[in-house]
């Protein structure tokens, strides 16, 4: 295999800096071992690149003390001075995003690489600005004919009224549009629950969506392009623990044992079926390029709504993309 000269991009400014930083680990490991040469980027929470060179281990943490970078349009290089001395100049073939959320995942990066006419890994501007704003997906699914959770997209709070009328339910979840790692999500069933979770929800974005709560499975579906068309996956399925209230940030990565990934999962064939080419429908309808997961839910009738995408899902040791490819 041909050695390919990779910047590996990790950190960022975002929310889900640190899954970032245990995604990139993984990825590192993973093109070290195919033997390519990988230069490790990282982007500090103020949004500083910093150059970290061809470590043998992908760095834990970003060092704000590496030489900084800069990127020229129109080369396929990065440039870095370290310690006052003569800037150095390094040919890239590729940027591999390791990036989870805003400044990374929502089509910047990509816009950036595009200007350098740098390629870059994953999905386009187009694609990943798309899918960063859960309200924006779901709109284009709805319209593509595609069944998605009933949600409510608001910059305003509405009243806790108006929201269980429209929404039938009681039983909501709130979360910002354009975050990640269930972070800033809140399972709510009062008034006085629901203010708490929009003010935080708020703090993130100024994009709030509140969601029914759907009750069923949690199955996600990994799609990979090649060159001979879109490949889905094995379907995964997420099963939480007893006293789990819901799949959030500290049951994907803070506290073991609080779910179970089953891959594949247990499902007739019929439906797994159906999951995977509404999995490759999606990918199709918003324009993605590389790879994706797809999340659903499965209602206890056998009613399939599609819940979000993830063009940069994550990669760390338990995040289901890592256990359907392994």
């Amino acid at each position: 295999m041909e050695k390919i000269v990779i910047a590996l991009i990790f950190g960022g400014r975002s929310t889900e800096h640190f899954v970032s930083l245990r995604s990139a680990a993984a990825i590192h490991t993973a093109l070290m071992a195919l033997g390519h040469r990988v230069h490790c980027i990282g982007i500090d929470q103020k949004g500083t690149w910093r150059y970290h060179g061809q470590p043998r281990t992908c760095p834990s943490e970003v060092n704000c003390a590496a030489p900084l970078i800069s990127l020229c349009p129109g080369r396929r290089s990065l440039t870095y001075a370290a310690n006052g001395q003569r800037a150095v100049e390094v040919e890239i073939d590729l940027l591999f995003p390791a990036l989870h959320g805003r400044w990374g995942e929502d089509g910047t990066l990509q816009g950036l690489a595009a200007m350098c006419g740098i390629p870059c890994v994953g999905t386009g501007v187009l694609g990943s600005a798309v899918s960063m704003d859960k309200d924006m997906t779901k709109r284009l699914l709805k319209f593509s004919g595609v069944a998605v959770a009933p949600w409510m997209a608001m910059r305003t709070m509405c009243s806790w009224d108006e929201v269980v009328e429209c929404l039938g339910s009681t039983s909501l979840f709130v979360k910002p549009a354009t975050s990640g790692s269930s972070i800033g999500v809140s399972r709510v069933s009062n008034a006085s629950e629901y203010a708490q979770a929009y003010a935080i929800a708020a703090q993130i974005d100024t994009k709030v969506l509140v969601e029914a709560e759907i009750l069923g499975r949690e199955v996600e579906c990994g799609v990979l392009e090649s060159a001979s068309g879109l490949l889905a996956s094995v379907l995964g399925e997420i099963v939480t623990k007893e006293g789990q209230r819901f799949y959030d940030y500290q049951a994907k990565y803070d506290v073991a044992g609080a779910v179970d990934i089953c891959v594949p999962c247990q499902l007739p064939q019929s439906i797994v079926s159906s999951i995977q080419e509404l999995s490759k429908k999606a990918f199709r309808c918003l324009e993605l390029t590389g790879y994706a997961r797809v999340d659903f839910f499965l209602k206890n009738d056998g009613t399939i709504l599609l819940n979000e995408v993830n063009t940069l899902p994550g990669f760390t040791n338990t995040s289901v993309v890592f256990h359907k490819y392994r």
